[in-house]
């Protein structure tokens, strides 16, 4: 059995392919290093929680779907009224049942909620970038040495 601290490598990053290690890093590159482990960090957390929100997404709208020929909702010319479209037929939607409209309301929220999570997870993505290139720049200038193969 070895010891982990004698055979773990020093943390480092890497940079287009150039390992760095952290400790040779000013206080600029590692707040930015930080920045960008945050950043990293938030997406991936956020990016589980939009894949949960595309199931639900589409648990409402299979309910939806089903629950609209459950209670036998006319089709209709969609011309001129109130009206749904699922699966390419669209119903009636001036007068539905509280059911229906229940699904509806939840499909719609959570809709919203997953535009405001891919909203943000472009955010996130144009700041890890930013993050990576403010790093790549402030190593060039300040001559940081990368570290022995």
């Amino acid at each position: 059995m070895t010891n982990n601290a004698e055979t773990a490598s020093p943390p480092s990053v890497t940079i287009d392919e150039t390992k760095y290690l952290v400790e040779n890093l000013n206080d600029k590159s590692k707040n930015l290093l930080d920045d960008l482990t945050r950043t990293v960090m938030e997406y991936k957390e956020l990016l589980r929680n939009y894949n949960q929100s595309l199931t639900l997404t589409n648990t409402y709208a299979s309910g939806l779907k089903t629950e609209v020929e459950k209670v036998g909702l006319q089709e209709s010319s969609g011309e001129g009224t109130a009206s749904i479209t699922i699966a390419d037929k669209t119903y009636d939607g001036s007068d539905l049942p509280e059911t229906v409209q229940a699904y509806v309301s939840e499909l719609l929220r959570a809709n919203q909620n997953k535009t405001n999570l891919e909203y943000r997870l472009r955010q996130l993505d144009a700041s890890r970038i930013t993050f990576i290139n403010a790093l790549k720049s402030e190593i060039e200038l300040s001559g940081i040495s990368p570290a022995e193969k």
